[in-house]
């Protein structure tokens, strides 16, 4: 992994997902592309006056400039507030380049991942304000539309490190390339991997039937307790559920396949979604399916 991509809005929630970001980088002495875009669209009044449209063009065009000014100081006082951070924690030489651009979110952020060409990007769930509505459509946006895994990062007071990482598992074909590349990625940090199949009682037997062919490609690592393959079966509320395994197990990372009905219909077969997940406040790792 040479190259990570990190979109930042300048929240206060930028520090966590930056930390994350580090932390990663330093494993892997990745670079670190630190990438912010804003709205650069010129609003136009509604006026018959020429003059006026003149005045709330220039006024406009003005405030565009402030706004990219602002961007820019903000860009580089992060910047060094990173290096300053690599070098108290002594993270090691960790290259860090920024950016800065204007337009449309979606369509900038797609334009970097293209030109950058990053080996997985991490981002934060929560825009300014807390708004998930507005950076959240922005993470899933990105998870939809690019061939790397993506980290989103939720509202955490501090890095929680990758010690105990849990994979939804829909026990669809394309499950063994994803842990694969899960134990891949985190092969530096000598964790734990639970791949886990949450399902209701009447699927249950099929599922087991189904992980045992899935955990008969890593003998070596389930030998090593290395990886751990369950199928819970879910009793009560789907998100109790979920948060009981989290917690018992001390997850701090749930991964999962973002493929057609892998949350909805396949990894839990009881109506669990993308909201379960997020709910546990836990990052989470969307591992595109192919990717190796």
């Amino acid at each position: 992994m040479k190259k990570i991509l990190v979109p930042i809005d300048f929240s206060e929630h930028t520090d966590i997902t930056c930390m994350y970001a580090l932390e990663l980088a330093a494993k892997f002495g990745a670079e670190l592309k630190l990438f912010h875009t804003y709205f650069d669209q010129i609003i136009l009044t509604d006026t018959s006056f020429p003059d006026t449209l003149d005045m709330t063009t220039l006024y406009n065009e003005q405030l565009m400039r402030e706004i990219f000014k602002q961007a820019e100081a903000s860009m580089k006082e992060l910047h060094e507030k990173l290096e300053a951070r690599i070098k108290e924690k002594d993270l090691g030489n960790i290259t860090i380049t920024t950016q800065v651009s204007g337009g449309e979110v979606e369509h900038e952020l797609l334009d970097i991942y293209n030109d950058f060409k990053p080996d997985m990007i991490v981002i934060g769930t929560t825009g300014k304000g807390n708004n998930i509505n507005v950076w959240g459509k922005v993470s899933t946006f990105i998870i939809d539309h690019v061939k790397v895994p993506v980290f989103t990062i939720p509202v955490l007071k501090n890095f929680k490190g990758f010690e105990n990482v849990m994979f939804a598992a829909d026990l669809s074909e394309g499950n063994r390339n994803s842990i694969k590349t899960l134990v891949d990625i985190f092969k530096p940090f000598n964790n734990q991997v639970h791949v886990v199949h949450f399902c209701n009682t009447a699927k249950s037997a099929e599922a087991e039937i189904r992980m045992k062919a899935l955990q008969s490609g890593f003998e070596k690592e389930t030998a090593e307790a290395r990886i751990h393959f369950n199928v819970i079966v879910i009793e009560g509320e789907n998100q109790d559920t979920i948060d009981q395994f989290v917690k018992g197990k001390l997850i701090n990372l749930i991964a999962f396949q973002p493929h057609k009905h892998s949350l909805v219909y396949m990894i839990f077969t009881r109506n669990i979604t993308k909201k379960n997940l997020f709910a546990t406040n836990v990052p989470l790792l969307a591992l595109p399916e192919g990717k190796v």
